[in-house]
């Protein structure tokens, strides 16, 4: 009877992987290939640690469109529904538009020199209003709101004012500024991002507005959202131009000054007008890096 010895030798195949007990296991990867993807990665850093944009400070590039209310032109809605979760019943109501829904506007933004942007994060936001209440220059343009938010005193938020008697609906496409409403005036929308020199966009689609997770408001406090963050840092050089793509899926109005309507509860004409406007203002934020062509203050090449 003969001993069977265990094998204390291993014959090196280079994509076997012993386990414990010397026997294979699985596929290993080659040393050629893992040198490779070292040399790549080294190679990577070092191109980081000596790139001309390895540092920067930080830095905003701003663009914003303002929209005024259009007051030649009057549009009736037959009934408004001032609570807008039972039927739709209320009082006739007079507006004059100020952004209209289904329509692209085309907000310009431009990358000026000195310096390139690195951009990281986008932040998108509306703010609406008035500028003149009774006769006195009165700043009341607020943050609106991208959803829907209730606005009596016992429930905030997206909530049923009368639960007990309809339910929530969602449709309503007229948006009216004011505090006469059960429902904050809010506009939903979709954007996009046009390179206007090679004319690609940022997204094949439409975007909505809730992956921007832009500023929350909410009745007598404004909590901080989060930035939306690029995938990878946007780099837009000397003199680039971009356009941001707003396309609102809502109407937002005012109550026209002919209409026995307040919007505030109280008369806030001024020399018998009420011209309300809102604005919507467009942040690309990241790091602005310079080099020797600032210095010298070349400028954008073409």
């Amino acid at each position: 009877m003969t001993n069977r010895r265990i094998p204390t030798r291993i014959v090196e195949t280079g994509r076997v992987m012993r386990g414990p007990s010397g026997q294979g296991v699985g596929w290993l990867q080659p040393l050629a290939e893992r040198a490779r993807n070292l040399r790549a990665q080294i190679q990577g850093i070092n191109a980081r640690l000596n790139t001309n944009l390895a540092h920067g400070v930080p830095s905003c590039v701003t663009g914003e469109y303002t929209f005024l209310a259009d007051t030649t032109t009057q549009i009736t809605i037959p009934a408004f529904p001032v609570n807008p979760d039972l039927l739709p019943v209320g009082p006739a109501l007079v507006v004059n538009p100020i952004i209209l829904s289904g329509q692209t506007y085309r907000i310009p933004i431009t990358f000026t020199p000195p310096g390139v942007l690195q951009a990281h994060n986008l932040v998108v936001g509306i703010e609406a209003g008035f500028t003149s209440f009774v006769n006195q220059s009165r700043q009341g343009i607020t943050p609106l709101n991208d959803y829907r938010q209730s606005r009596t005193a016992t429930k905030l938020g997206f909530l049923a004012t009368t639960p007990n008697l309809g339910v929530i609906r969602y449709t309503w496409q007229q948006q009216v500024l004011g505090d006469f409403s059960s429902v904050m005036p809010f506009l939903p929308f979709l954007w996009n991002i046009i390179d206007e020199k090679s004319g690609r966009p940022y997204s094949q689609e439409w975007l909505p507005h809730g992956a921007l997770l832009n500023t929350r408001g909410t009745r007598g406090a404004n909590p901080d959202g989060e930035l939306f963050e690029f995938d990878t840092p946007w780099l837009f050089e000397r003199d680039g131009q971009v356009a941001f793509l707003f396309r609102p899926i809502m109407d937002l109005y005012q109550v026209d000054a002919g209409d026995a309507t307040l919007p505030w509860g109280v008369d806030d004409l001024s020399g018998g007008r009420r011209v309300q406007q809102a604005t919507v203002r467009v942040e690309f934020h990241g790091t602005r890096n310079y080099t020797s062509q600032d210095v010298l203050k070349e400028g954008a090449r073409v």
